[in-house]
């Protein structure tokens, strides 16, 4: 296993406990509000969506709904971000202690979900409901911690099918964030890497001290740091967060420039990994305040005969008259590869351009 046993030589642990800079580790805080510890721990998978919507209404809104929130991706195989639970509003009670909880219904039905929401949304969003023919409505750490409950509601059936054809990508964006979130939270429960050891460079990053460094290439302009542990019986992913940047006077970056320097790093640093561009994702995005690009798909080494996740964002900084490529790598064919590539999203997003 490439990873393993030659980057055993390769790999030298980020001496942070020691010194000065022990002083200087602080955690990432920026998640912590989201977990409301008053309350009981949400239950369920996290990706996870326990649905409660009346037969009729689900048969018109069900092609919208599932297509706009499961999302599949093909990374090494076709992965979903969220897979759909339908239940049983009689056992509301007990479904409220989830994770994701989505109830769809409208004012006019007798039926048992709609009539449901009625009882327990408030009267003012009922009537603005009345007012502009649907609307969604959002709750977090309702009835637990760690939770997020929507509430999409029609006036009537038809605008009911309506307002969840326009709504199905903003429920999808409200529980990606409130994934991400969890992920944010939960992964920096440690304290960061010492913000002196970033002094060097021309940006900064908040990343667990669990990461170790990978590569250091000064000349080449490529930071890498790598995540990996080992426990008994138990597969645990190899994670990477690596930052690549090169002087550029005027904007040149583009998904063929993406494309281009991806693949030369993953030659020049990763042993010769390679990727069908025509079998990955390649779109604009957002990252941060840039307007940047992605690539999202599977990677493979021919030489060690493994493979796995990985995504790259590219942008370039105005002011700084700076391109910035961002990469993260997952190894893990244990599973899935798509959650973790969510969490190295969210610690690469702490990027800061100095």
């Amino acid at each position: 296993m490439r990873r393993i046993i030659i980057l055993g030589l390769l790999v030298m642990p980020l001496l942070f406990g020691c010194g000065k800079s022990a002083q200087e580790q602080v955690r990432y805080t920026q998640f912590d509000e989201i977990i409301d510890h008053s309350k009981p721990l949400a239950i369920g998978d996290d990706r996870d969506v326990h649905v409660f919507c009346d037969p009729a209404n689900w048969k018109a809104l069900e092609p919208f709904i599932r297509s706009g929130i499961e999302r599949e991706v093909p990374i090494t195989y076709p992965e979903r971000y969220f897979n759909l639970v339908l239940a049983d509003v009689k056992q509301a009670k007990t479904y409220n202690k989830y994770k994701n909880i989505l109830y769809i219904g409208d004012l006019e039905s007798n039926a048992p979900v709609s009539q449901y929401m009625r009882g327990v949304l408030a009267e003012d969003f009922k009537k603005r409901v009345e007012g502009s023919g649907g609307d969604l409505f959002i709750t977090k750490n309702h009835n637990s911690r760690d939770q997020i409950m929507l509430f999409l509601l029609g006036k009537d059936a038809l605008s009911l099918s309506k307002i969840g054809a326009l709504q199905a990508d903003n429920i999808f964006a409200l529980l990606l964030k409130r994934f991400a979130e969890r992920q944010g939270y939960y992964a920096y429960q440690l304290k960061v890497i010492p913000a002196k050891f970033f002094e060097p460079y021309p940006f900064s990053l908040q990343l667990p001290e669990n990461y170790t460094l990978y590569s250091n290439d000064v000349k080449g302009r490529f930071l890498s740091f790598l995540y990996r542990a080992k426990m008994q019986n138990r597969e645990i992913p190899d994670k990477y967060v690596s930052v690549y940047h090169e002087p550029m006077n005027e904007n040149k970056v583009d998904l063929a420039w993406l494309v281009a320097k991806r693949k030369e790093l993953g030659q020049k640093y990763f042993e010769g990994d390679e990727f069908d561009e025509t079998l990955i994702r390649k779109e604009a995005v957002g990252f941060k305040q840039y307007n940047a690009f992605r690539l999202l798909g599977a990677w493979k080494n021919m030489k060690h005969m493994i493979g796995g996740g990985f995504q790259s964002y590219a942008f370039w900084d105005e002011k700084t008259k700076t391109a910035y490529l961002i990469d993260n790598i997952v190894y893990f064919p244990a599973g899935d590869k798509l959650p973790i590539l969510v969490e190295l999203y969210v610690l690469s997003n702490s990027l800061q351009i100095k």
